[in-house]
C-alpha cells in the first residue's frame, strides 16, 4: 500500500459514504470509486482489497472516537459516562466531520449503519472478528475505567466496574443494532433510557 495520507483518507471518506448506501454485501470497489469520482484502480494502489480498505476505515473511525473522548475534560464520572453513550447513540455531524468531510445528512443513522454492516460481516471473517473484538473490548475498557474512577472518587458505589461496562455496553449495542434493523424508532431512546437507570443505581445519592 503507497503512503499518501490525504489520498487515504478521501477514499475512506468515499468508502464510508458507499457502505452506507450499499451495505456490504453490495458494495463494490468500482461504487466507491464512483462516490470518490476516480477509477476505482487507484484504490488498489493504497489498499489491498475491498476488506482492507474497510478494516483501515473502521480504525480510524474508533481511533478518533477515542481521541474524541479523551481529549473532553470531565469533573464529574457521572457526565464522562453520559458523555460516552451519547456520542454512540447520537453522533453529531461536527462529530463525524472529524473522520469524513461532508457525511450523509442523516449521521445518526449513517454511523449506526456503518457498524452494523461491519459487525455483521464479522460473522463470516476472522479479519473482520478480529476487529470488532478489539473495538469493543477498547469500548468496554474505557467504561470499566470510567467506573472505576467514579468508585474511587466515590461517584458510584462500589459495584463490579468489568460487569456494570459489559452492562452499558451491552445496551449500547442493542440499541443501535435495533435502530437500524428494526422499525422501533424508539430505540435510541429506550437504550439511553435503560442506560440512565444504569448509571443512576451505581450513583450515590
Amino acid at each position: 500500500m503507497t503512503g499518501h495520507p490525504e489520498t487515504e483518507r478521501r477514499i475512506r471518506e468515499a468508502a464510508f459514504r458507499a457502505l452506507v448506501e450499499h451495505g456490504y454485501a453490495d458494495l463494490s470497489m468500482t461504487d466507491i470509486g464512483d462516490e470518490l469520482g476516480q477509477n476505482p484502480s487507484l484504490i488498489y494502489h493504497y489498499f489491498d482489497s475491498k476488506d482492507d480498505l474497510l478494516l483501515s476505515m473502521l480504525e480510524v473511525f474508533v481511533e478518533l472516537f477515542m481521541d474524541g473522548q479523551a481529549e473532553r475534560e470531565f469533573d464529574d464520572p457521572t457526565e464522562e459516562l453520559r458523555a460516552f453513550v451519547d456520542q454512540i447513540l447520537h453522533p453529531e455531524p461536527m462529530h463525524a466531520e472529524r473522520i469524513v468531510s461532508g457525511p450523509p445528512s442523516e449521521t445518526e443513522a449513517a454511523v449506526s449503519r456503518l457498524f452494523v454492516e461491519l459487525w455483521g460481516h464479522a460473522q463470516w471473517d476472522p479479519d473482520f472478528r478480529e476487529k470488532t473484538t478489539a473495538v469493543e473490548s477498547r469500548l468496554h475498557e474505557t467504561l470499566a475505567e470510567t467506573i472505576r474512577n467514579g468508585i474511587e472518587r466515590e461517584h458510584f458505589r462500589p459495584v463490579d466496574p468489568e460487569l456494570t461496562a459489559d452492562h452499558i455496553l451491552f445496551v449500547l449495542k442493542q440499541g443501535v443494532h435495533t435502530h437500524t434493523t428494526t422499525n422501533r424508532d424508539d430505540a435510541i431512546d429506550r437504550a439511553e433510557t435503560l442506560i440512565d437507570e444504569i448509571i443512576d443505581d451505581i450513583s450515590r445519592a
